[in-house]
This record gives structure tokens, sequence and C-alpha cells, in this order.
């Protein structure tokens, strides 16, 4: 198969590229204000408002890296033998004090007594009866952590704006922090438009498709640290938009919706935002997802993406989640993209950018990506085969099988 060449033009002098948009978005998006208190097991993901400083030294005390023998350095040289006065295991210290000639069995996390100042690995000694003999040189300080070695009290440990991983979690824990503030959740207010959406369960008639953009958008909103409010379907007629726009204007940081803001006659989104909000921009060069309106309706940030179901992930893994974030407190980063040896020939029309969907793998340590098939917009099941985007630039014609190109993994817009 060979790349058809075309003399299609798919350029809009009206669109704005892909990356003129995001800018445009994110020199809008500002955090949120407010804070809230979040108990460590809700904290996860939630964003800091405030730092936080550690409040003891971890470790607290001297406690053996590994499972040995504690003893006193000068008593450790090569082929001694000592004598096994104790036991220190994590949780029940060893209260004694060493005598020369003598060692104690030590558990990795176990306090190191004072009168030691070497944990030799058990590995490294013959043990017989109640002693054991050394079969090298110890040094001092050797296999011991040190009181602060991890976290020092009075440092700040997590600054504000962080997005808490499990390991941060975790961290918190380990100073005894079972609360913290975070910046509260950004309200996102979320509708679909359209008279032949019809809700799960409820039989079709002719004409009529699922809602099933709605239920995309809640599943890759809760990946987020947001409120949602799902406004349902709304009936393609200026006054149910208005009204849905306008309660959303009202309460939300957000508005998310689906469908409406093309060239159609039903097609009222686009227009009361002319009308009765703020325009920034209505339209992207790139495909899937041309038709992509920006601007506010009343207090909120106004994103209005198009109605196919592949445009819609596509234009909220580029544009909402990016807006998402900055809400969020926390700064977006770009996506990763990588380079792959394509497997397929690829058409495609100069004047958009294009993400066409593909399925990216590893073969003999080298990255490969295919396409899945058909790349219309309406064509979900294409997105749920993909792990990827193909990005070709938007004067670009194609590319052939063998070329190396752009591949957007899902994992870093998802």
């Amino acid at each position: 198969m060979t790349v058809k060449e075309t003399c299609m033009d798919e350029s809009d002098p009206n669109a704005l590229t892909v990356e003129q948009a995001l800018e445009r978005i994110l020199a809008t998006a500002d955090r949120v204000t407010g804070s809230e208190a979040a108990a460590l097991p809700d904290a996860l993901d939630r964003v800091l408002a405030e730092p936080v400083t550690a409040r003891i030294d971890v470790p607290p005390a001297r406690n053996a890296a590994m499972d040995g023998y504690a003893l006193a350095a000068h008593a450790g040289q090569a082929g001694r033998r000592l004598r096994v006065a104790g036991v220190s295991a994590a949780g029940h210290p060893w209260d004694g004090k060493l005598a020369p000639g003598e060692c104690i069995r030590i558990l990795t996390g176990a306090v190191v007594p004072d009168s030691a100042d070497a944990v030799v690995m058990q590995e490294h000694v013959t043990l017989a009866g109640e002693h054991i003999t050394l079969a090298a040189d110890v040094e001092a300080g050797a296999n011991i952590r040190h009181p602060g070695e991890d976290t020092r009290a009075g440092t700040v440990i997590l600054d504000p704006g962080r997005q808490l991983t499990p390991a941060d979690i975790g961290l918190l824990a380990s100073q005894g922090i079972g609360e913290v503030t975070v910046l509260r959740r950004p309200r996102v207010a979320l509708f679909t438009t359209g008279d032949e959406l019809v809700p799960i369960g409820q039989p079709l008639q002719p004409g009529q498709i699922h809602d099933s953009n709605r239920h995309t958008l809640r599943a890759l909103l809760s990946r987020y640290p947001v409120d949602f409010d799902d406004l349902g379907v709304i009936a393609d007629t200026e006054d149910a938009v208005r009204a849905a726009l306008t309660r959303a204007g009202e309460s939300a940081d957000l508005i998310l919706t689906t469908g409406g803001v093309s060239v159609g006659d039903a097609d009222f989104v686009t227009r009361l935002l002319q009308r009765e909000g703020e325009v920034g921009f209505w339209k992207v060069a790139m495909k899937p997802g041309r038709p992509l309106a920006f601007g506010r309706f009343g207090r909120a940030l106004f994103l209005g993406l198009p109605g196919n179901p592949v445009s819609v992930m596509a234009t909220f893994s580029l544009f909402v989640r990016p807006a998402l974030l900055r809400l969020c407190g926390t700064e977006p980063a770009p996506p990763w993209t990588l380079r792959a040896r394509l497997l397929d020939d690829l058409r495609k029309n100069p004047g958009r950018a294009d993400f066409q969907r593909g399925i990216l793998e590893q073969r003999d340590g080298e990255w490969v990506v295919r396409s899945t098939g058909g790349q219309g917009s309406h064509q979900l099941r294409s997105m749920s085969l993909a792990n990827a985007y193909i990005v070709l630039s938007r004067e670009s014609r194609g590319a052939r099988a063998g070329e190396q190109v752009d591949v957007i993994p899902f994992q870093s817009v998802f």
C-alpha cells in the first residue's frame, strides 16, 4: 500500500494551532482559591495548599540497616570470637550495655545500643552456640542508619502546589501527620446536548444513539481531584441550553460540554457563548476535534467539546487535562513524546495536525507503532483499541511504513 497524494487542503485561516489554543487556555486558567483539611486516607492526588514541615527525625534513633550482630568496632577484628549477650528487634530494643568480648543479635530496623558502633551482617560471621566468629574486620559505623538520615525535624518535606503521591502519603505517615491542608477541589459542571441522545437502558428509536460522551467524561474526570456536577442531557433548544449554562456558570469553576459547538442550526452553545459570555476561540486546526469552543460563561471557564466521541477524548487529553491541572494548582507538563517506527502507511491531508489512534509496543528493543485502522471521529472502538496517538504535523501529507513518527502514549495525557 502506498500513500495517495492529494491536493486537498484542510487549512482554516480562523483556526488556531494546537499550541496556540493551549497557550490561550493556560493563560486564562488560574488555580482555584480556598483550602480545606484532608485526612491522610483521603489526601492522595490532592494538592497541598501549605508547606509541610517534618515533626520528628526519621529515623528517630540509630538502627540496623540489615540483620546481623551489633558490636563495638574496636573489637571487630577478623577471627575475633564474641559472646551473643542478647537480641534487639524492631520495636523491642535491647536495654543492656555491651561488656568487652560481647555483641548482640540485631534485626533490620532495630535500635543499636549506645555501647555498639557497628553492625556486621550475619553472612559475615560463623555462629556456634552463644558465640560468633568474625570472618572479616568490621569498620566503625558499618550498616548503621543514623537519626534524621531520611528527614530532619523542622525541615520542609513537601512544598505547596505538590500533588500528593503514594510515596508522599507514606512520608506524611512516617511523621505521624494524619491531616494536611489542601486546595479545595475545582468544581466542574458537565452536560451533553443533542435530541438524539438516549440514556443507557432505554431502547433506541430511529435516529437515536446512546449518550456515551457523558460517561466517557465522567470516567476521565474521576481521575482528577475535582468535584463535578452532571447536569445530564440537555435538549437542543436555546432556552434549555441557556438554563444549563446559567446554572453552571453560577457555581462551577469549569463548564464542560459536548456537542452544540459547530455551525449547525441546532448548535446553540457557541451562539449563547458569543452573546451572553466570552469567546476565546472556537476552532482548532486539529483532527479529530476542530470545533472546540473556549471562553467564559458567568464565573466559570468554558470548554465546549465536539460531539463525536473520539473528538471528545482527543480534545480532553490535549486541552481539558492541562486546564484541570492548572485549576487544581499544579503545573501541567507537556505530553511525553517518543519516536517509533511506523508499521503502516498513513494518509492525511495538510492543514490540520492529525492525532491518529495507534498501538504502541516494543519489539526487540525498538518502539514500533501501528494504526488501529479506521480513523473516523465517530469510531470509538478504535480509541478503545489504541494506547497512543500517532502525531502527524499540520503540513504533513501522511507517513509511510518504516518511517519514524512522533507518538504520544495515552498514559501521559489521560
